[in-house]
Parts: structure tokens; sequence; C-alpha cells
């Protein structure tokens, strides 16, 4: 756990600097100076172009994960590993682009009525889809040298940063709308160049042409390998996104501005688990390939302990200052109220999973996750076809929520029959119980007139509440021996001061 919970916590930091960065431009600066529609545009755009990007690897995020331990030779160019990725990823590229035109005339009929700047913008899909590819490819290759925290950074500041920069050209009028979009698209863009850069500069950009005798031998698997994850993976995606893309086709984009803009908000509670994925993917490989089962159990407890206590803590802090969040936004947005209370509990109970699909697409019976994605993919479209004609944004959200509980019961119940271990404890029942008992008691307490100090006494009231008993209770051993540990240093570190004067 050493290599996990240092750069997991790195990585987690950075990540929150992102939100932090995040929040500020989809909370205050998309929803004051952007229309719903052209919310619900850009936010689709990405949401496009990440499904293109998961066509496009042919799998080969999850190659590089599962394969890379077999192929660490620095000195012998590894293998010729990561020019064969390139390639593969490439040809992918090419594969999915002819298909994206082939389907463009569907793809018009199903968004003109309801999204036409979908339509009058499709062309960007192109770029922003390449952009993401190579970043996806640096990123998991670069993780798995144990390069973690530059693609986080990247990604979370970098990257927003400056989508910062295009709404603030937008909202101080230097640019149109449509050079807004420009920028907007660029910026998506700037990140992959940065992580290739940087894999030159530190000497890991080893793509020479080889056709080692260990390339030979496992290309197959790992082209089958991919060719199951690719699906996989693509499942998995719409699984999550697909609500987005139906409340776009099936209402509008402003209704999916809306809609997209809290399923932003939710995100965050996924930070920290987000982060332990990245760190603990390849360490995860590494225990199948050295059959160390007892630590891959112990490894995947640990996770889902902490990251139900942190998610619960983030969920409950953001539900308690909602209406205070709302003020800063457009009348509108008051409507997505319960849509960000359904994606948040499916969110929660996603994360405090813990590493059920990690463990899965690594082990040998990865093929199996395909057929629960398939399935749940599936079962995500019909329900939010069945919901949002009743519910609108609500429906999507519910179908979302259901989905997401669905799927990780099956994923979890699959690894205990098969590989007898589980994530949880019987304790950690009261993590959900004490975080909904202080979101309820929150919501009867109306706002103060003074709105930052609104949050402020209410966020530190909930959190206390709740870090107590959560600490007495000892649900995360981990947590409770990192935040005593931090606590001692920050009391040392005051009283160091006072014995000075006092000498």
């Amino acid at each position: 756990m050493g290599i996990v919970q240092r750069d997991s916590f790195r990585v987690t930091v950075i990540s929150y600097a992102g939100a932090i960065i995040g929040y500020l431009n989809k909370i205050f600066l998309f929803t004051n100076f952007l229309d719903t529609d052209q919310v619900g545009l850009a936010n689709i755009m990405v949401t496009i172009s990440l499904i293109y990007a998961q066509v496009a690897a042919l799998g080969a995020r999850n190659i590089i994960t599962r394969f890379f331990p077999f192929f660490d030779d620095k000195n012998n160019g590894h293998h010729g590993f990561l020019f064969a990725v390139i390639a593969l990823v490439v040809s992918g590229f090419t594969i999915a682009t002819l298909l994206f035109l082939l389907l463009r005339h569907p793809f018009t009929i199903l968004y003109q009525d309801s999204s036409p700047l979908l339509i009058e913008y499709a062309a960007y899909l192109l770029p922003m889809g390449l952009a993401t590819l190579f970043f996806n490819i640096f990123e998991s290759y670069l993780r798995c040298v144990y390069r973690n925290v530059v693609p986080t950074f990247a990604h979370e500041v970098i990257l927003r940063l400056l989508v910062t920069l295009s709404i603030s050209l937008y909202a101080l009028k230097a640019i149109s709308f449509p050079g807004f979009v420009a920028v907007y698209v660029a910026a998506y863009c700037i990140p992959a160049f940065f992580l290739i850069i940087y894999s030159g500069l530190k000497g890991l950009l080893q793509i020479k042409p080889q056709w080692t005798p260990l390339l030979r031998r496992l290309s197959r698997i790992m082209v089958v390998y991919g060719l199951y994850l690719l699906l996989n993976n693509l499942g998995g995606f719409l699984l999550i996104s697909v609500d987005s893309l139906m409340v776009a086709g099936m209402i509008d984009l402003g209704a999916a501005g809306i809609y997209t803009t809290m399923v932003f908000m939710t995100s965050v509670i996924l930070i920290p688990y987000r982060s332990m994925v990245k760190v603990a993917g390849p360490l995860i490989a590494q225990f199948w390939k050295t059959r160390s089962y007892g630590q891959m159990h112990d490894t995947y407890k640990k996770a889902t302990a902490a990251n139900m206590v942190v998610g619960a803590g983030l969920f409950m802090l953001l539900w308690v200052n909602l209406d205070a969040i709302f003020l800063f936004m457009r009348p509108e947005y008051t409507a997505g109220r319960y849509v960000f209370l359904l994606l948040g509990f499916g969110k929660l109970f996603d994360m405090s999973a813990g590493l059920n699909a990690t463990i899965l697409m690594t082990s040998r019976k990865y093929r199996y996750d395909l057929l629960f994605t398939i399935s749940m993919a599936g079962f995500a479209f019909f329900t939010n076809l069945l919901c949002i004609p009743l519910w609108g944004i609500e429906g999507a959200a519910f179908a979302s929520m259901l989905s997401l509980v669905v799927f990780n019961v099956l994923r979890i119940s699959f690894i205990h029959h098969h590989y007898h271990i589980q994530p949880f404890i019987a304790k950690q029942v009261w993590v959900p119980l004490i975080m909904a008992t202080i979101m309820l008691v929150s919501s009867q307490i109306g706002l103060m007139q003074w709105v930052l100090a609104d949050i402020v006494l209410r966020s530190a009231a909930a959190a206390t509440l709740f870090i107590i008993p959560i600490w007495l209770l000892n649900i995360s051993p981990e947590l409770s021996r990192w935040t005593t540990k931090q606590t001692a240093m920050v009391f040392k570190r005051w009283g160091r001061p006072e014995r000075n004067r006092g000498k």
C-alpha cells in the first residue's frame, strides 16, 4: 500500500485543486455566461469525444496496464511495446473516423431538431477525439512507469486553466461563440502534447520499431484482450454517459446543459476513487502476475473503506450547501436538485464498490466483465427510454443510479464467487446512515443572510458530526491513522514556537 498511499495522496491533492478550478468554470462561469444549450453543447462534445477515443483505442489503455509489466525493460526499449501500441491506436483512429463519417447522417437525424448546435459543431469532434485518444494512451503508459502525478496535473490543472481562459475570453467579449468553441477544443488538445513532450524529455518516449520475440509471442493475446476490453470499456462508458446523450436527444441541449452540470457537480465525489484506481491499476496487475492474492484482498478492502468514507463525506458536504451553490447560478439550474441527489447516491455506491472493476478486468476472467457491461449498458438505455418521458431529467438520473447499483452488485458477487474476496465489512453500514442523518437535519435549517458564512459554518458543523463517529468506529483504519498523524504534526508545529520562545 506504500506506493498506492503516497501517489494516491499526491494525485488526490492535484485532483482537488483541479476540481476547484473546474467548479469555478462549470458552476460560476459556464452557468452565468453561456446559455443552457451552449453549456449542453460544451459538455456533450466532451462526452462524445471520450466515446470516440474509446472506440479508436481498441482496448490499448487496458493492454498497457495488463501487459506492460512483461515488457518493462528500459535498456531494451521495452521490447518495442510502445511503438506497437501507438501503431494499434493509429489504426483504431482510422477505423473510428470512417465509422464517424458513415454514421454522420443518422447522427444528424437524431439531434437536428432537439440539439441543432451539436450538428453545427460536429466537425470539432475529430480533433477532440484524437487528442483524447493520445492523452489516454500516454497517461496509462506513464502510470505504468510510476509517473502518476504529471498526467493528473496535465488533465486536472492545465486543461481546466485553459478552459477558464476560453470562457473568460468569451465572457469579456474578446471572442465570439464560434471562437469560444475553437479555443475550448484547442484546450482539450494541449494536454496530450504536454504528455508526449514530457515523455520525450524524460527519455521515456521509446518508439523505435521492434518486432521482438516477446512481442511476437504476446501480440495475439494482447490484441484479443484489447478487443474484448474495447467492447467492455465502450459498454461501461455508455453505461455512465447514455443518460446525458439521451437527454440531449429526447429533450434538448438546454436540459442536457442542466443535467450535465449536475453530473459535473457530483463528479467531485469520485476523485478519491479515480485517484486510487489510477495508481492501483498497475499494482493489481502485478499482484496477478506474482499471485499475491492476500495483498490484493487487503488492497481491495482498504481502498473500499477509504473511498466510502471520503465519498460519503464529500457528497454530504455538497448536499448541505446545495442551496447556497444554486445562488451563484442562474435560477433554471435549481431544476437539477433531485438530479444531483440521485446521481450522488449512484456515484457513491459506485466508488464504494472499490477496485472491483480493476480486479476483474486484469484477471483471467476479464471476458465475463464484457457480458456484465454490455447487459448493463442495454439496461441503462431501456431504463432511460422509460424514465425520461415520465420524469424528464430526474428520470434520467434515477435510471443512471439504478444501473450503477445493479452493475456493481453483479461485479462484487462474481468476484466473491470466483476468488472468495469481497470489499465490505459490517460496520461500514454506519457510513451512509450517518451521512443521511446529517443531510436530513441540514435540510431543515434555512440559509443565513450571509451566504459565505452559512457555507463555512454549515460545512464545519456537518464535517465535525460526520468525522467524529467515523473516527470512533474506526471504519477506515488507514484514514484514521493518517488523520491522527497529520493532526499530531499540526499540533507539533504549533507547539514549536512556544517552546522556542520559552528558551
